[in-house]
């Protein structure tokens, strides 16, 4: 007896599915990352958080650079070729690009373990201090509150972290005498493209930021009415360390304001391939504990030997004023052939022309990131290998740049048609998404597609290269042959 099972549909009678047209051209591979440019002992952590979290080196060395930088920024600055004898700040601005649920958020738990710590046990210490000023104060009203809370301020806030904040109130706080912050996030879309940097006050608060990351300067005006929100801070010192989803970014970083005023030229950039099914698990790698890990665990004891060391903030201004850390000669030479192969690679025919607003800040972000690497090293003065590292760490950032931002690769509306795709056939969604309507598109899809006018676009984009397929323009669902296509190119 014959057992086989007849399909209720033959091979020849199932419906055909037209093919998808691929949605960007042939792009170059990601930049190999220089993690041997990396000092010995954060180059070895690098590649353990690299391993346990299963990310790329690249994501894992920005993490780790962030964290350097958190560290370094009170306790040196950068030297200026113009013979400022204050040099400049070694702070920097950093951008990771990377998928959701891929590892981003782990890798910086792993390089920012004591910096965290220690915020954690700061912030709890004056908590207890301003709990029992609160207590009393709670039981005066009105002038006596007031006046008890004078004869009785409060300990000032120890907070130097910010991961869900806008500009203004991180602005605010260093007006009010804070020193020194990082705004350090794995959420970096709801900086780039939060309430900070809507149409009505991006200008603003781009200004801002340049003017943060140039000098360490800040100032604003309020009403007469607003007295405490209006002042001036200077020689103050702010970094910034975004993890962020491409999608959730696209828009920001295809805005000509952002790229015009020169915010994104201050970003060392990295948006490395996805590991995703490539990534191996055993029981072997699941035994393998990261904290017991002994290249993370001298990373670590290297942190809190920095972080022990004195910070150069006036008590009475709050002005960050550390050492310059000079470059020796033969250091100076290289920088200037990194300048001047920069500078003839921004003609009309070289590989920056197209890039000149990042690529005429890369020799002073290769001076800050020497001074980042030399106060992790314990360096008295940059030498030729410091110098050396830090252009290779910044030429990869230009590279990735000129990678990322290639006008020739495709325009916005095809690369955020492709960043949703890659983002709706993510593992933790590719059930809810496999069929759905526009309704659905505009309320869940990541924020910055979700207007109607963007929406509309990128459906209509995806329609017309069959990624998605539909008989009335309200109801999609993924073409299964998109879908195999996006596993095969994972694989």
């Amino acid at each position: 007896m014959n057992t086989a099972v007849t399909p209720l549909v033959s091979a020849a009678q199932a419906p055909a599915v037209p093919t998808p047209v691929p949605l960007l051209p042939d792009t170059a591979p990601a930049t190999p990352y220089p993690v041997d440019a990396l000092p010995a002992v954060m180059r070895e952590a690098v590649k353990a958080i690299a391993e346990h979290e299963q990310v790329p080196e690249a994501i894992a060395g920005q993490c780790a650079i962030g964290a350097a930088t958190h560290l370094a920024q009170t306790r040196a600055n950068a030297w200026h070729p113009g013979g400022k004898p204050d040099g400049s700040p070694c702070s920097l601005f950093m951008l990771s690009l990377f998928g959701s649920g891929e590892g981003k958020s782990s890798a910086r738990r792993l390089a920012f373990k004591t910096i965290d710590e220690a915020e954690k046990e700061a912030r709890n210490r004056h908590r207890l201090e301003c709990n029992p000023i609160m207590e009393q104060a709670q039981r005066l009203k009105g002038k006596k509150r007031d006046e008890f809370l004078t004869e009785n301020p409060l300990p000032a806030d120890p907070r130097t972290l910010y991961t869900d904040a806008t500009f203004e109130p991180i602005a605010g706080d260093f007006i009010r005498g804070m020193a020194a912050a990082s705004w350090d996030t794995d959420e970096g879309g709801q900086m780039l493209g939060g309430s900070s940097l809507k149409a009505d006050t991006v200008a603003a608060t781009l200004g801002g930021l340049t003017k943060a990351f140039d000098n360490g300067h800040f100032e604003r005006t309020r009403s007469r009415g607003n007295v405490e929100g209006s002042g001036v801070a200077y020689n103050r010192r702010l970094s910034v360390h975004l993890l962020a989803q491409p999608v959730a970014v696209a828009d920001a970083l295809t805005n000509p304001l952002m790229t015009g005023q020169g915010f994104l030229a201050r970003f060392l950039f990295a948006a490395p391939d996805s590991l995703a099914g490539t990534r191996v698990y055993t029981v072997e790698s699941l035994s393998k504990n990261a904290y017991a890990d002994p290249r993370l665990q001298r990373y670590w004891a290297r942190c809190k030997e920095i972080a022990a060391t004195a910070e150069h903030i006036d008590p009475e201004t709050s002005e960050v004023m550390p050492p310059v850390l000079d470059l020796d000669d033969e250091a100076k030479q290289i920088w200037i052939q990194f300048k001047g192969d920069i500078e003839s690679d921004l003609g009309p025919l070289g590989v920056f022309a197209g890039l000149k607003p990042f690529a005429s800040r890369g020799a002073e972000l290769a001076l800050r990131v020497a001074t980042v690497l030399a106060c992790f090293e314990g360096l008295e003065r940059i030498n030729s290998a410091c110098i050396y590292n830090a252009c290779r760490l910044v030429r990869y950032s230009l590279d990735e740049w000129l990678r990322y931002t290639d006008p020739s690769a495709s325009d916005p509306v095809l690369k955020q048609a492709a960043m949703v795709m890659e983002w709706m056939q993510e593992p933790e969604r590719a059930d809810s998404w496999r069929v759905f309507d526009k309704a659905k598109a505009g309320k869940a899809w990541p924020p910055a597609i979700r207007s109607a006018k963007k929406r509309d676009a990128v459906l209509a984009v995806l329609v017309k290269h069959n990624h998605l397929l539909t008989s009335d323009g309200k109801q999609f669902r993924l073409n299964p042959l998109a879908e195999s296509a996006e596993s095969a190119e994972s694989r």
